[in-house]
């Protein structure tokens, strides 16, 4: 985090002004960055244009006929159509990924409502996974939006235990292979979701760096640059230690999301601590630099006076508005959804809950004023978080680089 991996993007699409490019980032306000920073590109930003029925889908696929270079979202990206896609690959555009893209999505549907439409022949299912049959077309409304979507996404059955099955959406391996080349910029790759995509389709990559010459940035051969942070990250992040805040996560499950569910008085005392830690602990330190983060559900129940306003969603990447907060709190102990673990188990992959949890929490932390070269104080109350991220840190030696 922090490396220049933006920086060495907006350098590569510069010096490669006769390639076509497509750059997905979470926000949009990055994608504006994106914008100012090849201006000679001319970067669209897709619009909700009336033109084509308010949905930005639309000029997304006018301006990749057109051979445009587009600055979007990664919801947007997930959206892509099969004729958008074809024309991709015939103007052999480079995709962009800024931080990992989510491939899985929960079925929202009824799932009576799918098996209405498989005992209608509508759709068949094949390996676990749910096909349109393109010579019933469906030309109801009720169920429109599901067929829609079944145009751009997989549908896949889960069995879990034999005894119930969940549904997710996935991305298609078109979504990747339809580009020309693509790049991923993030951080512990091992740990997030795309990395697990691109063996499942058997999608070969290579890892790159970043080099760093006075102030401009430049891709490499992994693995290039170390932020100069890394050095002395023992130094930069102050972990707090106090055993009556944490005596609240000390069981390996605490502060999970199946925690907050059934622990009312537990909520009630993490809220008193963040407030303690906030308002006391952090007494003096102004509320525009400070943030925290947990669950969206349960930001009510434990937000507090002074602290309230600065929360930050505990899955939150890719936004440079927060690099001013230096006193933070991370008030979740993250697993891996279960379902998405059968997901991936389903196709011989293990994923890692450790590595998703210090994968992200890493990613939020980066948030903060870490990323511009000052200290951080934070508040980690589960200890299975807490270790994770002191590993992590001690993972570091006095030159920058990963210890063994």
């Amino acid at each position: 985090m922090g490396a220049g991996k933006s920086q060495s993007a907006i350098a590569y699409m510069n010096e490669h002004s006769d390639q076509k490019f497509i750059y997905i980032t979470p926000y949009l306000d990055e994608a504006e960055r994106i914008c100012k920073g090849c201006p000679a590109l001319d970067f669209q930003e897709p619009k909700n244009l009336g033109e084509f029925g308010g949905r930005k889908i639309g000029h997304t696929a006018r301006l990749i006929e057109q051979g445009k270079n587009i600055a979007t979202t990664h919801r947007a990206f997930t959206m892509y159509e099969p004729e958008m896609l074809r024309n991709i690959r015939e103007q052999e555009y480079t995709l962009f990924i800024d931080e990992s893209v989510e491939i899985l999505d929960s079925f929202e549907y009824s799932t009576a409502d799918l098996e209405m439409a498989v005992d209608a022949g509508l759709i068949s299912e094949k390996d676990n996974k749910f096909i349109v049959n393109p010579e019933k077309p469906y030309r109801g409304s009720a169920l429109r939006e599901l067929f829609r979507l079944m145009e751009t996404r997989d549908l896949i059955r889960v069995t879990s235990g034999g005894q119930e099955h969940l549904f997710f959406w996935a991305l298609p391996p078109e979504l990747i292979t339809s580009f020309k080349d693509v790049f991923i910029l993030t951080y512990l790759f091992d740990g997030q979701s795309i990395r697990h995509f691109l063996k499942i389709y058997d999608i070969p990559y290579d890892f790159i760096g970043i080099e760093k010459n006075g102030n401009e940035y430049h891709f490499c051969k992994y693995p290039g640059y170390t932020p100069e942070y890394a050095s002395h990250l023992k130094d930069m992040v102050h972990i707090e230690q106090s055993e009556r805040l944490n005596k609240i996560g000390e069981k390996y499950y605490d502060l999970s999301m199946s925690w907050f569910e059934r622990n009312p008085d537990g909520v009630e005392q993490l809220r008193k601590n963040l407030s303690n830690y906030f308002n006391n602990f952090g007494r003096g330190v102004p509320a525009n630099k400070k943030l925290w983060a947990s669950y969206n559900d349960d930001k009510n129940a434990i937000g507090g006076k002074g602290f309230n306003r600065s929360f930050l969603v505990f899955n939150s990447r890719a936004t440079n508005v927060y690099r001013d907060r230096y006193y933070l709190a991370y008030v979740t102990n993250l697993f891996m959804n279960v379902g998405y673990k059968l997901f991936y188990k389903q196709y011989g992959i293990e994923a890692s809950d450790d590595m998703y949890a210090l994968s992200t929490m890493v990613q939020w932390i980066w948030r903060s004023a870490i990323r511009e070269g000052q200290e951080v104080f934070i508040y980690v109350p589960s200890s299975r978080m807490r270790k994770l991220l002191t590993d992590w840190i001690n993972s570091f030696g006095e030159d920058g680089d990963l210890v063994g």
